[in-house]
């Protein structure tokens, strides 16, 4: 299977440590998203990473669907319960991290496109739901010890926003509960780097 991807993708990287605690081998290919290539236009008309494309030829795009399918492959490692109750749990907590992610990219781009004439208020709004993020996740962090796609999920946002939006990071307990789940090999070796 190849998984057209890019190093900073945050989407991405939780497909890579789904594959990584899995022991599912993935071939990485580095897309540019500026000049996007002909493979990940025909796998995916969007042009968006991740895109899985299974050996048959097969398309499989979003994140969550790819993660899914991967989870699914095997009983081993599970990434997602299967009792309807702890799916949802985690399925709920992936949301959660993806829409914290978009907000985080929506704040970043608004930032390098407009540098000097940014919308103040729309940013600042961004900024808020940021750190409502935060503190969410700082009170919940016991739905969290468990490692699974829902701590996969909200890790590899907070490793987004640390990339792109240093000057916002979670503190306390998050912070700590951050850098012990980091260290984790399928997440270090899954570092987003520009």
């Amino acid at each position: 299977m190849k998984l057209l991807y890019t190093k900073r993708s945050p989407f991405a990287r939780k497909v890579r440590v789904v594959a990584l605690e899995k022991n599912i081998a993935l071939d990485l290919i580095d897309e540019d998203l500026q000049q996007k290539s002909r493979r990940l236009l025909d796998a995916n008309p969007l042009g968006k990473v991740p895109t899985l494309i299974l050996d048959n030829g097969t398309a499989v795009f979003d994140s969550s669907v790819i993660c899914q399918y991967l989870d699914g492959l095997h009983d081993k490692a599970l990434m997602i319960p299967r009792e309807s109750l702890g799916r949802m749990e985690v399925l709920k907590w992936e949301a959660f991290a993806d829409d914290l992610v978009v907000c985080a990219i929506n704040l970043y781009m608004e930032k390098v496109r407009h540098p000097d004439d940014f919308h103040k208020d729309w940013t600042a709004a961004l900024e808020a739901n940021v750190r409502r993020a935060f503190a969410f996740i700082e009170s919940n962090l016991h739905q969290l010890q468990t490692f699974n796609l829902a701590s996969v999920a909200v890790a590899s946002s907070l490793g987004y926003i640390h990339l792109r939006l240093p000057h916002l990071k979670e503190q306390g307990d998050a912070a700590q509960w951050f850098e012990i789940i980091s260290k984790r090999p399928s997440m270090a070796q899954t570092v987003p780097v520009v």
